[in-house]
């Protein structure tokens, strides 16, 4: 009597990447893990060699991994794997490159606004509207609003929100660049630039 056939086990280090990826397509997960590991250390690489943030480039790399798995059966490879994740991480680093100029730009210029020295019926104006403001702060998200106030109340640096919120630093500017984009919208009405108000509103907490 002949004995059973033990069924091939398959050693997923060994498979090519399109092999791995046409099993990732069928929801395998350990061909996700094997791609996950077989480029992780690169794609990082990569990133910090033009971010030169090692928190940064983990955020990217790992936003590409899940992107590439939630979207793995509607992804069409032409050339090679290799080729497409080295494409995506570079546009990542591009859009993340963009972002930080635009922030770097949005910084100077409040920093020039807040050099700017009010005469006393503008402060009369930043009082009348600090009702108003902190009505509109208690409209945003919490770890918005959290991170808003740990900014302007506390002069928390980005890195030392993120440690206090258990988020990233990348999540806190998000956060306070839409606070300030909520107030500025909400404000608009008062003809009063929302850094300088906040400002204000900042130097009479202190009486």
């Amino acid at each position: 009597m002949k004995g059973k056939t033990s069924p091939v086990k398959i050693l997923f280090t060994d498979l090519s990447d399109e092999e791995l990826f046409a099993k990732m397509k069928q929801d395998n997960r350990r061909a996700f893990s094997e791609l996950y590991k077989r480029y992780w250390q690169q794609l990082l690489d990569t990133a910090y060699r033009r971010l030169n943030s090692v928190e940064q480039a983990e955020e990217l790399v790992q936003d590409l991994f899940v992107s590439l798995y939630l979207k793995r059966k509607e992804i069409e490879i032409s050339s090679s794997l290799k080729a497409y994740l080295n494409t995506a991480i570079k546009y990542k680093i591009l859009n993340e490159v963009r972002s930080a100029i635009v922030r770097s730009n949005y910084e100077k210029v409040a920093l020039a606004e807040l050099s700017y020295h009010p005469d006393a019926s503008e402060q009369l104006n930043a009082k009348e509207l600090q009702s108003e403001i902190n009505r509109r702060l208690k409209l945003l998200p919490e770890k918005c609003r959290e991170a808003f106030m740990l900014s302007r109340e506390k002069n928390l640096s980005h890195k030392h929100i993120a440690e206090e919120l258990g988020i990233s630093v990348s999540t806190v500017e998000k956060h306070i660049g839409k606070a300030l984009k909520v107030l500025r919208t909400d404000l608009r009405e008062y003809q009063l630039d929302i850094i300088l108000l906040i400002t204000l509103l900042s130097d009479m907490a202190r009486f």
